[in-house]
């Protein structure tokens, strides 16, 4: 459903150029010009398909921290102000980290109480100045645009006592790497919504092409069982989908459940947030390059195209009752 609320936000600003953090005291006033704004990016946050859940024991410091910050407005700006103060020093000895501004969210997501920080790294673009009756162009930093996504986040559950973190890599010792989890957290890191995703594709197109289960048809069939799911807010469970795509073939199936379960998805591994382009499309790419774009639900079920199997082993495509064709 992804019904978020907000219920207050708390912005603090880290200048790593001037080696500075600028503490706020006050709540931000969500008014009509910026409202738009946070409540944007939350959602972005809270949806994303980067997001990662880490394993840690309820005494971890950020689970003690959440705690405090749901008992009173005083103990979330002195959470927030220590949680900044750890952000700053581990980034302040990463020369490429960005000055940004972090914010403090606390809300609600599906009437769970959620507390969320969201590292916005300022990005730089060019500026066009005046000075002294001299036109010049500089360089300006600012705050990354409304509908982009947020490069890192840490977003605690408080019901579930379950932590989340979005990262973001950075050059560390000469190699590029993640800092938040392996430095500070230290959690035991789960699959991401994306990574389930993409290792329930490789399986069914691995095994479909390996048993020839569904005549071409797995991955649409796979697009059409998770649009269902998230279309009667039933839970995406990557196994439970990759068996039903796989269920006339027996051997596909246990296959299929051995590969999951190696690579880290068992029976109660979910998708939270589903992200897969075209999601209600499909394409039949072939071996000429063309494409032929269509509706899901058209290709398994309906009844105006066929592809049919000539003696020679080719195929041949046929667009049957179009009224009208538009080139675009």
């Amino acid at each position: 459903m992804n019904t978020i609320i907000i219920n207050k936000i708390l912005m603090h600003m880290m200048d790593f150029e001037h080696r500075k953090i600028y503490h706020s005291k006050e709540f931000v006033d969500m008014n009509e010009t910026n409202i738009d704004y946070y409540r944007k990016k939350v959602e972005k946050a809270l949806t994303s398909s980067t997001m990662k859940e880490l394993t840690v024991g309820s005494l971890h410091e950020l689970m003690l921290r959440c705690d405090k910050m749901c008992e009173s407005d005083e103990e979330f700006i002195k959470q927030a102000s220590d949680i900044t103060d750890k952000l700053y020093t581990l980034g302040s000895v990463i020369e490429e980290m960005p000055n940004c501004n972090v914010l403090f969210v606390d809300c609600y997501k599906d009437g769970e109480r959620v507390m969320a920080v969201l590292k916005l790294n300022y990005r730089t673009i060019d500026m066009s100045v005046v000075e002294d009756g001299i036109v010049r162009i500089t360089k300006q930093q600012v705050l990354p645009a409304q509908g982009a996504n947020v490069d890192e986040a840490i977003i605690m559950n408080c019901d579930h006592k379950k932590l989340y973190l979005i990262e973001k890599k950075y050059t560390i010792d000469g190699k590029k790497d993640f800092y938040l989890n392996s430095q500070w957290i230290k959690g035991e890191e789960a699959l991401t919504d994306k990574q389930k995703i993409s290792t329930m594709t490789k399986v069914i197109k691995k095994l479909d092409d390996l048993y020839n289960v569904n005549d071409g048809k797995a991955m649409p069939m796979m697009k059409s069982e998770i649009q269902e799911k998230v279309d009667t807010n039933q839970p995406v469970k990557p196994l439970e989908i990759v068996r039903k795509v796989l269920e006339k073939d027996y051997q596909a199936q246990e296959e299929s459940e051995t590969m999951m379960k190696d690579l880290g998805i068992d029976e109660e591994s979910e998708v939270e947030n589903v992200s897969i382009p075209s999601i209600d499309t499909c394409k039949l790419v072939l071996d000429d390059e063309i494409e032929v774009k269509l509706p899901v639900d058209e290709y398994l079920h309906g009844q105006k195209v066929q592809k049919i199997r000539q003696d020679d082993g080719s195929y041949q495509i046929v667009l049957k009752d179009v009224n009208e064709i538009v080139v675009k």
